[in-house]
């Protein structure tokens, strides 16, 4: 605790520290600085940004005069007006402001930064471009579109925003971990492989055009999610050949680029956030009152021909809660979950420096708390929790006019808490638990408890002890930029190293209360077990990374023939535990021309290795090209079509590599040897026990990286004086040479096949962004929209031989979902006895009935089919705003369609095994069970009869396939910006406050659960949160 307060103070003195002298240098300007009087039938002034620095590049128009002219380096302007004239200052990637003339006062004008960027240059794989000159298919957003969604990590921001990349939320916090990385073999403890990593984003899915992309955060491979957001330059998607080519033999996965924010020359730009929110869970189930709960067991029981469990006196005391003891009905979810938590955050940021060097400082704070309900009586917290302090630094020197050096440096400390039963565990425990399941306490004030259920869920929520998971990363980035124009025009040099550090370390303090059951005689049975609390420490995992990347660049103009170039060479090793390293190496070419902005071409090569291949095969040749063509500069274009201000159209096409082995073994082109699990025998004439070994999975000497064959087409359309932006997309990628066992037959081989290149899955779709800005007066307004579809197909498989064709997965998606097609339920015994029915198994009526698809009137695995998943998949976001005179709204709808699911669990079954090994059938039962079949309702049942652990009712078919098709309000935020002159009068710049959300409403078509977090996860949450920004 005490740590925790030093940090904190650490940081109020920082920022005291930082206001001081920001303090002071805008009293020095305020005294020194001053605007040129204006002549007569002129209006002077001064243009400043958010950061009240002047403005250099505004456009300032004298509406009804015609009179134009743009600010200089001072930001100051002088223009032709007399009272009642409108000027009209307008900016690149800032808010127009439409200002009348009231007076010959002198005018302060401040311009605000638009809600979507469209800059010049875009950030591309280890270089920095031009927009006109890029041929490759790359979205980005920028700061603006990341901190009005208030979370943890940045990821939270990304659904719906960039076309072709995918995101599903699969829980609402983090998942700590808390096992270490090794596993047991006969030559003792070895480090877990399969390319693990550290990485703090446990709660998002991300896929890029059907891959899971790799993260680039300024230019070095690292999975780290927790960023701040508001030192976050832009986060781009990189989908095509020609943009991944640098990575070689990683790159048919795409890329997910973070650029964090540099220093720029300039006065100090400080910018202090406060926020904090409250969270509400969201998607959970209703669970049935124990009254519900007893007559619809007993009905399932009479339904299996077994003796009623509950009688009316049970129901009426579990209905009027008149013996809580003994016939308790106690609703878990509201007993051990919140129905608010908080979440905090504070940021500081600082950005300035001089043409000689140049500097950034990010600093951050978070803590989020869980949904689990504390006991005052307990001295620590045993509640979720996430605390964590982030610094990200950088500077920037001249060291001469051609030598550059940039250092950054970049720490986290990260401590997740539990409770010490463990969060995933009491959330099992917490499904699957019925109301009337046992007390909270006995009347000894004991936890309640019973045979089946032996550890209370209040106990484990509330007095278990803790569990904590720290995390501490440590990275270090060294860039040494040299301008070789001496040597010839253009020619230039880049170095970069990188050293990385991540540990994880694991405190358990966790124990166990007993359980007692209370007797019908008033006495107390043991029903649980005690444990101590632990006091142990041990190290979860721990990696170490280095990279090294040397380049030589080439960019130069001759008349209207502009050529560039690179070669690069890098190598990237990381070390997980104790575990030999893993080594990446590429070597590579890429060359580009274009002629007068109209014509271009680009290619790039790759020599590319991983040295966990084997030796003489560990190397492969990748490549690509890329041609575009601005049509918008033809003359037939320009003549004829003056709304038209460009359209490009591009198209890539390249041979990527997945280097992706580690996930299916270990150094697999070697033969390994596991323990016999059989019995020892004697040999000698000692007699002496010998334990044999037996071959493991066979080696693949021959085995390979997975390839890919892409192809995109798309344009980039900008119409109506750049007011309306068109992208769009086409692509086509074949990847060959997948990782997968043989099919065939293996009875006579004796042994398992390995993994061999065999597989071939095509994967194509295309994506359409649309995005208008515009203003209206004070009024500035903007509205975007973007779509992707996305198909896939497995186009070989090495499957065994089918007998029947709807058996095979070749030819389906890659998605597709698989079991029986339910074609309703028997409606009576007589259906049930004439029909195809599983082998062993006399059905019911009300059972479900499935169909017979090879008609030997036996439903089995020759019955299973696709059913569902084979259609493309399509999402969208969509985004508006508007800026009105400081006042600020914005919003992000995001959606899915065509998804389908398979929800088939304790939630829509009920009555779910429990207990040792779960062979008691008495889980919880929730709502949905209400629609079960009986005979006055078999026209309109939407579930099976009520049956305990019936395995034909709960197979998976299409009964419990449901569509997954929402939308979401993903986030908004309204926010108010003082007015510069009260802002000023407080020795600010500028003073924002806001209100923003996130998960504010979704349009679903099932009640109780959410179409992206279900089942036991940790649920979905709805935020919303306050705060305010201070620029100095």
């Amino acid at each position: 605790m005490a740590y925790c307060y030093i940090n904190k103070c650490l940081t109020g003195i920082t920022l005291l520290m930082l206001l001081l002298v920001k303090t002071s240098y805008a009293a020095m300007q305020q005294d020194t600085a001053s605007v040129a009087p204006a002549r007569p039938g002129q209006v002077s002034g001064i243009v400043l940004d958010e950061y009240g620095n002047p403005l250099q590049g505004v456009k300032v128009i004298n509406k009804g005069k015609n009179s134009t002219l743009t600010t200089g380096k001072d930001g100051m302007f002088a223009i032709n007006a007399i009272k009642g004239d409108a000027l009209v200052f307008t900016a690149a990637n800032y808010n127009a402001r439409q200002v009348t003339v009231k007076n010959t006062a002198k005018l302060t004008v401040r311009l605000i930064d638009s809600y979507i960027q469209a800059p010049k240059t875009i950030n591309v794989l280890y270089d920095t471009i031009s927009t006109s000159k890029n041929v490759g298919a790359i979205s980005t957003i920028y700061t603006n579109q990341l901190t009005s969604t208030p979370a943890t990590l940045y990821t939270y921001a990304l659904p719906g925003q960039l076309p072709g990349l995918y995101t599903q939320q699969y829980s609402g916090f983090a998942a700590p971990q808390t096992g270490v990385q090794t596993v047991n073999d006969f030559i003792g403890a070895v480090v877990q492989h399969n390319n693990y990593s550290a990485n703090d984003n446990t709660e998002f899915g991300l896929s890029l055009r059907g891959q899971g992309p790799i993260t680039i955060i300024d230019g070095v491979q690292r999975e780290i999610a927790s960023l701040d957001p508001e030192s976050i330059e832009s986060v781009s998607v990189l989908k095509d050949a020609l943009s991944n080519m640098m990575l070689g033999i990683n790159s048919s996965r795409g890329t997910l680029l973070i650029t964090t924010k540099r220093g720029q020359v300039g006065t100090p730009h400080i910018s202090f956030t406060a926020q904090t929110g409250t969270q509400q869970p969201l998607g959970l189930p209703n669970p049935l009152p124990a009254y519900q709960y007893a007559y619809l067991y007993n009905e399932a029981l009479q339904n299996d021909g077994k003796p009623a469990l509950y009688s009316s006196a049970d129901f009426n005391a579990y209905r009027n809660h008149t013996d809580p003891l003994r016939h308790p009905d106690v609703n878990w979810f509201k007993t051990i979950l919140r129905d608010n938590s908080p979440m905090t955050s504070y940021k500081l940021n600082v950005n300035g420096g001089t043409q000689v060097a140049r500097y950034s400082v990010s600093l951050n704070y978070l803590d989020q708390a869980g949904m689990f309900r504390t006991a005052s009586a307990v001295p620590y917290n045993t509640n979720n929790d996430l605390n964590r302090y982030i610094i990200n630094s950088d500077l920037a020197v001249n060291v001469t006019k051609k030598f550059t050096v940039d250092l950054q440096l970049f720490g986290r400390i990260q401590q997740s808490t539990q409770p010490g039963a463990g969060y995933g565990n009491i959330l099992g425990a917490l499904y699957s638990t019925p109301n009337n399941a046992y007390p909270l306490y006995n009347p000894n004030n004991t936890f309640g408890g019973t045979t089946t259920y032996t550890n209370n869920l209040l106990s484990q929520t509330e007095f278990s002890g803790y569990q904590r998971t720290s995390s501490n990363d440590v990275l270090a980035n060294l860039d040494l930029n040299y301008n070789l124009s001496s040597i010839t025009p253009g020619l230039s040099a880049k170095a970069k190293g990188n050293l990385a550090f991540s540990s994880q370390s694991f405190l358990n303090r966790s124990l166990q209360n007993n359980a007692y059951s209370f007797n019908a005689d008033s006495s107390y049975s043991a029903v649980g077990s005690s444990v101590a609390q632990n006091n142990s420490f041990s190290t979860v995992s721990s990696a170490r990374y280095s990279f090294a990347q040397a380049s030589v660049n080439y960019d130069r103009t001759f008349g209207k023939s502009n050529i560039t170039g690179m070669a690069l060479y890098d190598v990237r090793s990381v070390v997980l535990n104790y575990d030999l390293s893993q080594v990446t190496t590429n070597r590579a070419l890429k060359a580009g021309y274009n002629y007068d902005g109209k014509y271009f071409i680009e290619a790039a090569a790759n020599s590319s290795g991983y040295n966990r291949y084997p030796p003489g095969n560990q190397y492969g040749l990748f490549y690509a090209g890329g041609i575009g063509w601005q049509m918008g500069k033809e003359d037939f274009i320009k003549d004829n079509f003056s709304w038209i201000n460009s359209w490009k159209w591009r198209a890539t096409y390249g041979k990527t590599g997945n280097n992706n082995v580690d996930n299916y073994g270990y150094y697999n082109f070697l033969q390994t040897y596991g323990p016999s699990q059989g019995y020892s025998y004697s040999t000698g004439t000692s007699k002496s026990p010998v334990q044999g070994y037996f071959e493991n999975t066979l080696a693949n000497p021959y085995i390979r990286w997975e390839k890919a064959r892409k192809l995109d087409i798309g344009a980039d359309i900008s119409l109506f004086n750049n007011h309306f932006n068109i992208t769009a997309d086409y692509y086509h990628d074949r990847y060959y040479d997948l990782l997968q066992v043989r099919g065939n037959s293996i009875a006579l081989l004796g042994t398992s096949y390995p993994y061999e290149n065999l597989g071939i899955n095509l994967y194509k779709g295309a994506e359409l962004t649309l995005t208008y800005q515009n203003h209206i007066q004070n009024f500035n307004y903007f509205i975007s929209g973007n779509a992707s579809i996305q198909s896939s197909k497995i186009i070989f498989s090495d499957e065994e031989p089918y007998p029947y064709p709807w058996l095979r997965h070749t030819g389906r998606s890659t998605n597709a979902i698989y079991g029986y097609t339910a074609i309703g339920y028997f409606k009576d015994a007589q259906d049930a006895a004439t029909s195809a029915t599983t082998t062993g198994y006399t059905a019911q009526a009300g059972d479900v009935k499935y169909k017979d698809l090879n008609g030997d009137h036996i439903i089995n695995q020759f019955d299973v089919s696709a059913i569902g998943g084979n259609r493309p998949l399509v999402y969208y976001g969509f985004s508006a705003g508007f800026n009105y005179k400081g006042f600020s709204l914005s919003f992000l709808l995001q959606g899915v369609a065509n998804r389908e699911l398979m929800f088939n669990n304790s939630q829509v079954n009920g009555f779910a095994g429990v207990g040792f090994l779960g062979l008691t059938y008495s889980g919880q039962a929730y709502n949905t069970i209400l629609g079960r079949w009986t005979p006055e309702t078999a026209a309109t049942a939407t579930a099976p009869r009520l049956s305990i652990g019936n395995a034909n009712n709960t197979a998976n078919s299409t009964l419990y396939l449901r569509k997954g098709n929402y939308v979401r309000l993903k986030n908004a935020e309204v926010g108010y910006n003082l007015p510069y002159e009260w802002a000023h009068k407080l020795r600010l710049s500028g003073l924002r406050i806001f209100v923003n959300g996130e998960n504010l409403y979704t349009l679903y078509g099932y009640k109780d659960f959410d179409p992206e977090v279900y089942g036991t996860a940790y649920p979905i949450q709805r935020v919303i949160n306050a705060g305010v920004n201070i620029k100095l």
